[in-house]
């Protein structure tokens, strides 16, 4: 298997605080695992499941409630005084023995009851039950998602992470370009003394030099900003990076990549997350299909109720002939059965029906996808490590080019534009390669993500 170093970068990038903390890849994934706000949010949600969960469990639990009411009149209800009249013996029996009997105007002004009804539920057409595996189905929804975020978290750390450090060493072969521009520049005036060249070579040379300045300006304003935007990924605040985070750029074997089965085709995208919701989504209709089946379905429930009330304001007189505080309590049984609601119920469940074909489909559609993207990656990856060897080749034979323009325009055997050339190439050729390793790595690190 032939391997190739990365790339060590030597130069720290320019005003970088000697203090920084400066963390390898390894250490950035694992900081973004702890902090980064997309999966504290994802955490969160697990939690509001479970939460659910528990409260889809409580619906098989008696459904409980209390009622109290009590008033108090601003005038009494029997207003005169007087007799009992006989019409009273109509009310009840045991209110003969008050007829012609006195009553005072402070009769009956004030009043309370209270009641308890408990129901426990038996069957509500299976609803409960489906509520709750579809609760638990939404729990592992929100776990699979946080799989899912993770890993598309540590892609996006891993791209910034590689993109950095190709800026890093690009700002190194600026530099190194640019010592080679500075001697090209010492040639050039000493041709000049000697009167073997213009000062149209010393112009062009300054003018390169310009150039370079120009890049490594773009490439300090891509570094800051990527810098910036890995901090904030991996949970550091932006208005402390400059100061507090770097990078260390890893010395990374570029390998040639080894079909992990024969032919990436034969890999089962089972294991993928993406594939697995598809799965809990065809789960949760074939429940939503149950819960709208339950609502046409009898409805069974058994239940305990009791009150207490009491009556104030009556005489000693009324008082002894009548029970002012009263207690009760039954038991009782119900059945429910919507037989209207079938003819609205039955279009309702072959919609429910229709979505469930939908979601099997879909689950399909996605398997075929993913099948396809996992080739994708491999394919992607195979072409990167070519792009690799290709930047390689073409690096040696620019830096051969070069130190052959450089001795040669010493010897005044080829011209300046010729040595400048040579020079671009050069560099062009570094950068190629800085570019195609670190797109090797992010390549390596999709493959891995999505096949295993």
């Amino acid at each position: 298997m032939k391997r190739y170093s990365l790339f060590i970068i030597t130069v720290i990038f320019a005003g970088l605080n000697a203090s920084a903390q400066r963390l390898t890849l390894e250490q950035c994934l694992e900081r973004a695992r702890q902090n980064n706000h997309e999966l504290r949010n994802a955490a969160l949600e697990i939690e509001a499941a479970s939460e659910q969960k528990k409260e889809a469990f409580t619906n098989y639990f008696p459904r409980i409630s209390a009622n109290v009411m009590a008033f108090r009149l601003f005038d009494e209800l029997v207003k005169a005084d007087g007799t009992y009249p006989q019409e009273i013996a109509a009310i009840s029996e045991q209110f003969i023995p008050l007829i012609g009997t006195p009553f005072s105007d402070a009769e009956f002004n004030r009043a309370y009851a209270i009641s308890a009804t408990l129901v426990q539920p038996l069957y509500y057409g299976g609803q409960i039950v489906s509520g709750n595996k579809l609760a638990k189905v939404q729990q592992d929804v929100m776990t699979l998602r946080q799989q899912l975020t993770e890993k598309e978290v540590l892609q996006k750390v891993t791209e910034c992470y590689w993109q950095l450090a190709c800026v890093r060493y690009n700002l190194s072969t600026i530099e190194a370009a640019e010592k080679q521009i500075e001697a090209v520049m010492a040639q050039v005036e000493l041709f000049l003394k000697a009167g073997v060249t213009t000062r149209n070579s010393t112009l062009r040379v300054r003018l390169r030099q310009q150039e370079l300045s120009s890049s490594r300006l773009k490439l300090e304003n891509a570094d800051h900003v990527l810098r910036l935007l890995l901090a904030q990924q991996i949970g550091i605040e932006p208005a402390v990076a400059d100061k507090e985070f770097d990078i260390i750029v890893e010395d990374k074997e570029v390998e040639q990549p080894i079909e992990a089965a024969e032919g990436q085709i034969g890999l089962s995208p089972d294991h993928r997350e993406e594939l697995q919701l598809m799965g809990k989504a065809v789960e949760a209709q074939e429940l939503q299909v149950k819960m709208e089946r339950g609502k046409y379905l009898p409805h069974l429930a058994v239940g305990l109720s009791g009150y207490h009330s009491g009556l104030g304001g009556f005489s000693e007189g009324v008082s002894s002939y009548l029970h002012t505080n009263l207690n009760n309590g039954l038991v009782f049984g119900t059945v429910s059965i919507p037989l209207s609601d079938w003819w609205g119920g039955s279009h309702a469940m072959k919609r429910q029906k229709i979505k469930l074909q939908q979601a099997k489909d879909d689950l399909e559609n996605a398997r075929q996808m993913l099948q396809i993207d996992i080739e994708k990656a491999w394919t992607n990856l195979q072409e990167a490590y070519k792009q690799t060897q290709i930047a390689q080749a073409s690096l040696d034979e620019a830096a051969e080019n070069l130190r052959m323009s450089t001795e040669q325009y010493r010897m005044s055997t080829c011209t300046l534009t010729d040595l400048l050339d040579a020079e671009t190439l050069n560099r062009q050729a570094q950068n190629n390669l800085a570019q195609a390793k670190a797109n090797y790595q992010i390549a390596l690190a999709d493959y891995l993500r999505k096949a295993l």
